[in-house]
Parts: C-alpha cells; structure tokens; sequence
C-alpha cells in the first residue's frame, strides 16, 4: 500500500496520514522515510499501521525505487529471500 500511495495508485495522500522523517537521510535509510506514529499502548504499537511504517523505513532505497508495481513485489520477495 505504500508503493500505491507513493506512486498516486490510490486515492490516499501520504501527507493526509504520515509525516516525513525530518532529519537528514540515514546510512540505512531512503528518501521517504515516514516517522513512526507514537504507540501508548502495545496493542497499537504492533498493529498493522505502526508496524507497516517501520517495514517500510527499513527496506533499501533499491526496492523503494522500484519502477513498477511488479517490479516492487519482486524486489520485495528478493529481499526477503522469498
């Protein structure tokens, strides 16, 4: 879903649901890194929102730029050695 709303595949706008990471670009990190929403409780902390926005601030820049949807589906499963 982020691939989708990154590339306007979907009618939902990144900046209406996540902030970009503000700080300069890590060694691990890419361009469009979003900050992971604060999490009083675990049972939010681990749910699908929080959780997706850290998987994707931890894929490489490689898979992120990925040029098509299917593209970005294979890098995913070489990623992740599936």
């Amino acid at each position: 879903m982020f691939y989708r709303m990154q590339h306007n595949m979907v009618s939902i706008s990144p900046a209406d649901y996540l902030a970009p990471v503000q700080s300069s670009r890590s060694r691990s990190g890419h361009d469009q890194m979003y900050q992971v929403p604060y999490a009083g409780t675990d049972v939010y902390k681990y749910s699908f929102f929080p959780a997706s926005v850290r998987m994707w601030n931890a894929l490489p820049s490689s898979v992120i730029q990925s040029g098509t949807l299917s593209s970005f589906k294979a890098d995913i499963n070489d990623y992740y050695g599936h």
